[in-house]
């Protein structure tokens, strides 16, 4: 779940209004023009042959100077045509755009040839092709650019702080393109996430200005030495996000093949330690229950911010949340811990269009979570209906999209919190055998790709044969 770049700080609440975020500023980001800049260094990356790519592959080689909080990017970008139409440009997504001076761009090349004619504004760089790309064909692009790291606020991720630096959605990367509506680039809104994601493969490379006092680097793959780079690969994910400290304490377990690190700060070491056996439950009982788990690390970190984040092997918590942790698990750094965690299935493995249909990603998270307490604590099940549900009397159309609630509240209420009683009541109807077979069936049919509405109830069809057409009436605005 993404904020707005100014929200107020979450306080400790006694009540169940602990287990949402409080609403966000309603005023996005300055959106502003880039600032030419002239490249000083040859390229690192260099185009790639076509080869049989089946989706894109992302290689990026950052010099980080931490103290200055600059980052100096060549990105190689190889794009197959998987569309099925011939293409014409290619848009990107650039985010730090949306950040005042932060994003330098210093050149663009399509299969060798420098692009002079892009376009880029607010956060969209449009790129033409010359020829056009036809289907299954592919593009390589190499981008150099700056990153100029701005101060982070308490509502966003990205960003630096005295003791910490986060470098989330801090590429550019070509959008999915839709055979119906074209290119999907939505613009931002004060709650939910208006970015989308093809599932995509990356290779990482980093390097510090200053290697002697390099800050521990938390990554969503293993490192490996590459010369002077260190080396991160992370397949079939949506999104590689970063964080950095030299403050980090780290607690590292394992389960399965998968790593669990947690990262956090002096004096929160009990919670520390309970997010990495967390997550070890969290992918021991979610990896047979739903899919395997899709990345080689699982990684949870402490920040400034007003809740939770996710990206593909890494989330963000709150703070306050680890200062307010009391050993139990009826609290807002487990519940909301593990939901984050749950997004590596429900976003990372399965995506979705999160502006247009949120509920896919979010209402399955939420739902996650009774579902891990009915097997790890069952005596709270109870309790967590009531903190994280029934408080609020939830009311709204489960299927709402970003841009139609008036709130950020009626926007929580309808998707995530509806959401889970939709699926609940979902469950009762069709029967616990049905409902996991559902799931199961969904998550592998649709990994790595990008699921719809219509996916998810075409899938479900599959497996029960009972009446839903009430419950679609009384939780969604379109009926199916």
């Amino acid at each position: 779940m993404t904020r707005g770049p100014n929200d107020a700080i979450q306080t400790s609440l006694e009540a169940a209004t602990a287990t949402e975020p409080i609403p966000p500023s309603e005023t996005p980001p300055p959106a502003p023009t880039a600032t030419p800049f002239v490249p000083t260094r040859e390229p690192l990356v260099t185009p790639q042959p076509a080869s049989s790519l089946t989706r894109p592959f992302y290689v990026l080689y950052a010099t980080v100077d931490y103290d200055n909080h600059h980052v100096s990017v060549d990105e190689g970008i190889s794009y197959p045509n998987q569309t099925g139409v011939t293409l014409n440009e290619l848009v990107l997504a650039v985010e730090p755009m949306l950040y005042n001076n932060a994003f330098l761009l210093a050149s663009i090349s399509v299969n060798g040839a420098p692009v002079t004619n892009y376009a880029l504004a607010a956060h969209r760089l449009t790129i033409p092709l010359s020829p056009p790309l036809p289907p299954n064909g592919q593009a390589n692009l190499v981008i150099q650019y700056e990153l100029n790291v701005p101060v982070k606020q308490k509502g966003n991720t990205f960003g630096w702080l005295s003791y910490q630096t986060n470098l989330t959605d801090w590429y550019p990367f070509v959008v999915p393109y839709d055979a119906a509506s074209g290119w999907v680039l939505h613009d931002f809104m004060p709650w939910g996430e208006h970015l989308v994601y093809d599932s995509s493969d990356f290779e990482v490379n980093l390097r510090f200005t200053d290697a002697a006092s390099a800050p521990v680097v938390a990554a969503p793959a293993l490192a490996e030495s590459n010369g002077e780079w260190t080396r991160y690969r992370l397949d079939g994910a949506r999104t590689f996000a970063l964080s950095m400290s030299r403050d980090y304490l780290v607690t590292e377990s394992a389960v399965r093949s998968v790593t669990t690190r947690s990262y956090y700060f002096a004096g929160h070491e009990n919670a520390g330690a309970k997010l990495s056996y967390l997550a070890t439950q969290v992918v021991g009982l979610f990896d047979p229950l739903f899919a395997p788990y899709p990345y080689p690390v699982i990684n949870v970190i402490e920040s400034d911010y007003n809740d939770g984040q996710e990206y593909d092997g890494l989330a963000f918590l709150s703070s306050a949340f680890y200062a307010d942790y009391d050993g139990t698990s009826q609290n807002d750094l487990v519940v909301l811990g593990m939901h984050e965690m749950t997004h590596n299935w429900w976003f990372g493995l399965v995506g979705s269009d999160q502006a247009m249909e949120p509920w896919l990603d979010e209402a399955l998270s939420v739902y996650s979570e009774r579902i891990f307490f009915e097997y790890t604590n069952p005596g709270i099940v109870n309790w967590w209906w009531q903190w994280r549900v029934n408080y609020f009397k939830p009311y709204g159309y489960v299927d709402m999209t970003i841009y139609q609630p008036d709130s950020f509240d009626a926007y929580v209420n309808g998707v995530y919190r509806n959401g889970a009683l939709f699926l609940e009541d979902l469950r009762v109807r069709i029967g616990d055998q049905a409902f996991y077979a559902f799931l199961k069936d969904y998550a592998g049919q649709m990994s790595h790709r990008r699921a719809t509405a219509d996916d998810f109830f075409r899938i479900l069809r599959l497996h029960t044969s009972k009446d839903i057409s009430d419950l679609i009436a009384a939780y969604f605005q379109t009926q199916r």
